[in-house]
C-alpha cells in the first residue's frame, strides 16, 4: 500500500500561527545553489530589496509563514524558532532514525539540525528564499501547455520547505557520521549468489524501492541512508566507480518514474528532469564516467553527476568542485543542473521522509537550554573583555577613577555570580541527589518482566535519578520512561533497551512539576503518551496526590496536543 509523502500531507497547514518576534522579510524565492558556504553576496544579487520589512506585527491579520518563522529566528526570537521546530521537527527526526543504528544518536543529530538552524537562520532564511524561487520559476519554465497551468503540481509553502530542509538535515547527518559523532544505520551488501540486495533495510522503505536492481538498491542505501560517498560504496560492492555513478544516476531515474506513476498532479520539474531516452537507458550500465570527479566534468558530465550531488555520495572536496562549475556553466547547463538536483532532492525527501515521528517531548527543551547556556558564556566572555581592558588603564582623573572602582566592584560580582551559577548548573544530577539533606531513596522498584531498581530524590534540588539491574528483555518492545502530573502533559525521558536501561543512570529535573514516575513497555519509539503496558510506577512525592488519571493503556484520557510544556531543565541524559 503507498505510504502518503510528509512533503504532500493534507492536513499540514500552510501558515502557522504569530509569535511575538518582529514582522519579518516577506518569504520570497530565488535560485536554488548551494549556499553552504555562501556570502551574503547572494543577497544583493537577488534584489534582497524586494524582502523589506512590513509594517508591525500587530498590524497583521494572517498568521506567520514557515518561512517567515525561520526569518524572526534569524532575529534571535525564541517563539519564532519553536513554532518552526514544532511544525517540521517529526520529518527531521523520523529520517534521522531511519539513518541511524540506534535512537540516541538520532536525537542527538536531530538536535545538531536545529542548532544549525538557529546559529545560522540568516543564511537558512536566505537559502530558502532561493531554493523556493527556483523550484517556482523551474515550474513556469517546463510548462509545456495552457493546460499546464492549471493541471501542473505545484508545491505549498510546507512543501517547499520540506524539500529544502531535507536535504540540509541529510547532510549534517552525514557530515556527523563521517566526522564519527554517529553510528550510521548498519548496511551490508549481499552478494549476487546470495540473493542481492541489502541486509538490515528499514522495513518502512522497501516498497518503495522494489523498482529498483539489487545493484541499485544497493547504491542508494548505501550511499543515503549510511552516508556512503561513491568511492566508498565501489569499494563495499566490489564495482568499479564508474559503474557505481551510472548506478546512482540511473537509479534514481528509476524512482522519478515510480512517483510519476503515482502522482495525479504532472511535475513538470520531474518530468524536465528524466526523458524517455533516459528511462530506456536506466536498466543498462553508461560508462561515459570516469575515476574521478574532476575528469568527469572535462568531459561535460556536470549535469549527469547531479543525481550523486542530491544523495550526498560525494566529498566535501567534491562538492566544492562540482558548486563552482554549476555557477560559471552556461545558462542552459545551469538550468538542467537545477532541474535535476531539485527533481532528485523532491523525490528522496518523498521517499525518505515519508515516516514522520514525533521526537521526545524534552528535546526542544534542551535546544533551548543548550542555546541559551552558549549565550551566557558569550555573555561571559564579553564581561571578561571588559574588566580586561579596564585593567589596562593606568592614569585617570578622580572622577573616572572612582567610577572605574565602581565598574570593577560590578564586574566581580557579576563574575563570581556566573561563575557560582555554572558550578552549580553543571554538577551532575546524580551527585546533587546524593548529597542534598532531604535525600531519599526508594527501594525496589520491581519491573513487570522482570529486573529491578532504585530512586534517589531530592525535592528541594528539585531533582531525582533512577537506576536498574537485571533487566529484562522486551521482544518488539522498548522500555519508555515517563513523568506524570494530573494537571500536564506526560513528558517522555526516552526509550532504552533492557542494556540501556541496566548501564544509563535515568536522570530527572525539575520534578515538582510531575507527581510520578511511570515505565511502560512500547511497541513504537517516541510515543507521546504511555500506551504500552506498565512495568512499574511510583510517587515522586511523599505524601503526594493520588495517580494521576489518564495514564491507563487505552490512553482514554490525559491526551494532550502538541509536545510538552516543561521547563528547559527537564532533560534526560542519554535518551
Amino acid at each position: 500500500m503507498e505510504t502518503p509523502s510528509p512533503s504532500r500531507r493534507d492536513d499540514q497547514p500552510d501558515e502557522f500561527p504569530k509569535t511575538d518576534a518582529e514582522e519579518p522579510q516577506d518569504s520570497s524565492p530565488v535560485h536554488e545553489g548551494e549556499a553552504e558556504d555562501s556570502d551574503g553576496a547572494d543577497a544583493e544579487d537577488y534584489g534582497e530589496e524586494d524582502y523589506a520589512e512590513e509594517g508591525p506585527a500587530e498590524e497583521r491579520s494572517e498568521p506567520l509563514t514557515l518561512s517567515e518563522l525561520l526569518t524572526g529566528t534569524a532575529r534571535g526570537d525564541e517563539s519564532s524558532f519553536a513554532a518552526f521546530y514544532e511544525a517540521t521537527s517529526d520529518v527531521v527526526y523520523g529520517l534521522a532514525l531511519l539513518m541511524h543504528e540506534h535512537p540516541d544518536g538520532a536525537y542527538y543529530s536531530t538536535l545538531a539540525v536545529y542548532q544549525h538552524l538557529w546559529d545560522q537562520a540568516d543564511e537558512r532564511a536566505r537559502d530558502l528564499r532561493l531554493q523556493s524561487a527556483t523550484s517556482q520559476s523551474l515550474t513556469e519554465e517546463h510548462l509545456n501547455s495552457p493546460e499546464d497551468e492549471e493541471t501542473a503540481y505545484r508545491p505549498s509553502e510546507y512543501e517547499l520547505v520540506l524539500e529544502w530542509l531535507v536535504p540540509l538535515a541529510h547532510r549534517i547527518m552525514v557530515e556527523r557520521f563521517r566526522e564519527g559523532l554517529a553510528e550510521p544505520i548498519s548496511l551490508s551488501a549481499v552478494p549476487e549468489p546470495q540473493g542481492g540486495g541489502v541486509a538490515g533495510l528499514p522495513e518502512e522503505i522497501l516498497d518503495d524501492l522494489t523498482t529498483l536492481s539489487d545493484a541499485q538498491t544497493q547504491a542508494v542505501a548505501l550511499s543515503y541512508l549510511a552516508g556512503g560517498t561513491h568511492q566508498q560504496i565501489a569499494d563495499a560492492v566490489d564495482s568499479a566507480l564508474p559503474t557505481v555513478k551510472s548506478r546512482l544516476r540511473d537509479s534514481m531515474t528509476r524512482l522519478h518514474a515510480q512517483r510519476d506513476s503515482r502522482e495525479t498532479e504532472a511535475d513538470p520539474i520531474l518530468r524536465a528532469a528524466v526523458t524517455k531516452k533516459d528511462v530506456e537507458r536506466s536498466g543498462a550500465v553508461n560508462r561515459n564516467f570516469t575515476n574521478q570527479v574532476s575528469a568527469d566534468l572535462e568531459k561535460g558530465l556536470l549535469v549527469e553527476l547531479a543525481e550523486l550531488y542530491a544523495l550526498d555520495a560525494i566529498d566535501d572536496r567534491e562538492r566544492a568542485l562540482l558548486d563552482e562549475t554549476a555557477l560559471t556553466a552556461d545558462e542552459d547547463t545551469s538550468q538542467q543542473w537545477d532541474t535535476r538536483v531539485l527533481a532528485a532532492r523532491r523525490t528522496l525527501s518523498e521517499i525518505f521522509s515519508a515516516h514522520p515521528v514525533v521526537p521526545p517531548g524534552q528535546l526542544l527543551d534542551e535546544i533551548l537550554y543548550d542555546l541559551r547556556d552558549r549565550e551566557r558564556e558569550v555573555g561571559m566572555s564579553m564581561v571578561e573583555e571588559f574588566s580586561s581592558h579596564t585593567e589596562e588603564t593606568t592614569k585617570r582623573d578622580p572622577i573616572m577613577t572612582r567610577w572605574m572602582i565602581v565598574t570593577g566592584l560590578v564586574v566581580v560580582i557579576l563574575l563570581a555570580i556566573l561563575l557560582i551559577w555554572r558550578f552549580t548548573a553543571g554538577q551532575d544530577v546524580e551527585a546533587i541527589a546524593d548529597g542534598a539533606d532531604d535525600s531519599r531513596t526508594v527501594d525496589d522498584i520491581e519491573l513487570a518482566e522482570g529486573g529491578s531498581g532504585y530512586a534517589v530524590i531530592s525535592e528541594a534540588e528539585d531533582v531525582a535519578y533512577l537506576d536498574f539491574e537485571d533487566v529484562a528483555t522486551l521482544d518488539g518492545h522498548t522500555y519508555q520512561v515517563w513523568l506524570l502530573s494530573a494537571d500536564r502533559p506526560p513528558s517522555s525521558l526516552g526509550n532504552f533497551s533492557s542494556s540501556e536501561l541496566e548501564e544509563e543512570i535515568v536522570s530527572l529535573r525539575n520534578i515538582s512539576s510531575y507527581t510520578h514516575v511511570q515505565i511502560t513497555a512500547e511497541e513504537i519509539r517516541g510515543e507521546e503518551r504511555p500506551l504500552g503496558d506498565v512495568m512499574a510506577e511510583f510517587p515522586l512525592h511523599e505524601d503526594g496526590p493520588e495517580e494521576p488519571e489518564g495514564t491507563v493503556d487505552d490512553g482514554s484520557e490525559g491526551e494532550a496536543e502538541g509536545e510538552d510544556a516543561q521547563g528547559p531543565d527537564t532533560a534526560e541524559e542519554g535518551a
